[in-house]
């Protein structure tokens, strides 16, 4: 089988006769409530899907910790070019407080365009606007 897709369950690759590891893990020795501290997590797993990196601090292209940054991030504070959590900065940027970004959605927003009650950006939209080009 030449495909690098397997057609019925999308595992990467099904023609290799063993799993090459491909991508890169790295997770510290140091633990905190049962997960590590650092992980870092690239490429794909075992079953063909992308690896999510889950820690205090999280890099990978997908994050979930305290500190996020990947792809997709989602974490206390977030860096992502999609991110989500309390503090997020990316393109698209979703925060629960702050959010920084080309999109940026929060209470208080800045970016490209701003929704929030505060905010500010080339287009803002919100209650208490800091500053606009469109007005």
């Amino acid at each position: 089988m030449d495909a690098d897709v397997c057609p019925a369950c999308g595992a990467g690759r099904p023609g290799l006769r063993e799993w090459r590891g491909e991508g890169y893990e790295w997770k510290s020795a140091w633990q905190w409530m049962g997960g590590p501290v650092v992980h870092v997590a690239f490429g794909n797993g075992r079953d063909g899907r992308p690896r999510t990196a889950r820690g205090v601090i999280a890099i990978g292209q997908r994050a979930v910790g305290g500190v996020a940054v990947g792809i997709v991030a989602t974490g206390f504070v977030s860096l992502g070019l999609v991110s989500f959590g309390i503090f997020s900065f990316g393109v698209v940027a979703v925060g629960a407080i702050l959010a920084v970004g080309g999109n940026a959605i929060a209470p208080l927003a800045i970016g490209v365009v701003a929704l929030g009650l505060k905010a500010g950006g080339v287009a803002a939209f919100g209650w208490k606007i800091w500053f606009s080009l469109v007005k």
